[in-house]
């Protein structure tokens, strides 16, 4: 009776170890199982990203990777591709200034400056120096400057290509040579703008009011008035003065060297 006792406990023994081995070896094939099927499935993601065109993307990892597809999708803005998102976002609004002007002159543009003295002389010779001054004081606040000067209103250091003239507002701004309108415009930094055309050359009046005298296109001569003087948003905390501004086929010069100072 022990000995059939004794016998039955080890059948049951041996089939409790029989059973554990199954069970385990049972969890270590679907543990192999389940990292063969990620491996594969990231092979396969990794293999649509690399080999797709950037229009879209599509991951082939079950309803995870639909998931990550609607996502990509998204951001690239439905289905457009990255160089069409590119080039819609380079693109730039138009500016305040075109919008006021309607000549295709967007804003004071900024000037060139010759290089050696020998080309400044030559620029400057360029330019009859008979040209008369813009309003009547004939005073001179702020010389022209290739170097950076302090800017009372915009509290840094900046080249003052121009010169500005005294002269109170609502008072008469002249032009300073025979020539034609070419344009007049609003400039954000330096108010309204008109822009007179000699041949080579251009004399920039700056600050005067919006409704101006002359128009666009208008043969204008030397002494004639052009508009009355309004303000400079760029230069507003100095004294009332039209800036006055002349370029040479793009190139700065100093107004003074071309103004004539006969009485």
């Amino acid at each position: 009776m022990k000995r059939y006792s004794y016998k039955s406990k080890r059948n049951k023994e041996r089939s409790e170890r029989v059973g554990f081995v199954t069970a385990l070896s049972v969890c270590v094939i679907a543990i192999g199982l389940a990292i063969g099927s990620t491996y594969a499935s990231i092979g396969g993601l990794e293999g649509n990203l690399s080999g797709g065109s950037g229009s879209s993307y599509t991951a082939t990892a079950g309803a995870g990777s639909q998931e990550v597809d609607n996502q990509v999708e998204g951001i690239m803005a439905e289905g457009r591709s990255s160089e069409e998102t590119s080039a819609t976002a380079t693109e730039e609004p138009a500016t305040d200034a075109e919008s006021v002007t309607g000549s295709g002159e967007t804003a004071l543009p900024e000037p060139d400056v010759p290089d050696t003295k020998e080309e400044k002389l030559q620029t400057i010779l360029q330019v009859p120096s008979s040209l008369l001054y813009p309003v009547s004081s004939q005073r001179v606040i702020k010389e022209y400057s290739e170097q950076a000067v302090y800017s009372e209103t915009l509290k840094d250091y900046r080249p003052h290509t121009g010169a500005d003239f005294k002269a109170n507002k609502g008072e008469a701004v002249f032009s300073t040579c025979d020539g034609i309108v070419d344009s007049i415009y609003y400039d954000d930094m330096y108010g309204n703008v008109i822009k007179v055309t000699n041949g080579v050359y251009s004399v920039y009046y700056c600050g005067v009011i919006d409704d101006a005298v002359v128009e666009e296109g208008e043969a204008v001569s030397a002494g004639q008035v052009l508009a009355q003087l309004g303000d400079i948003p760029c230069e507003s905390e100095e004294e009332s003065h039209v800036h006055m501004e002349v370029r040479v086929s793009g190139n700065s010069i100093d107004p003074m060297t071309v103004i004539s100072n006969d009485e």
